[in-house]
């Protein structure tokens, strides 16, 4: 079972900023992962969903472009 707080939104104003905050937002979940992987989902150019997902393997981060 994932715990209530594996999912967090990040909305980024630049570039620069967003590779800064979907670091920490990967190393947050990164410390949660104890039997599944990290997807991180771009849901608008500026819109990224970070989740802890049982369809992706422990250890592993996968990346979903919704646009």
């Amino acid at each position: 079972m994932l715990p209530a707080s594996s999912n967090i939104t990040v909305r980024v104003g630049d570039p620069v900023s967003r590779d800064r905050q979907l670091e920490e937002a990967t190393s947050l979940l990164r410390e949660m992962a104890t039997d599944c992987g990290i997807l991180v989902t771009r849901i608008k150019y500026t819109t990224f969903s970070i989740a802890l997902s049982t369809d992706v393997a422990y250890g592993l981060t996968r990346e979903v472009d919704l646009l």
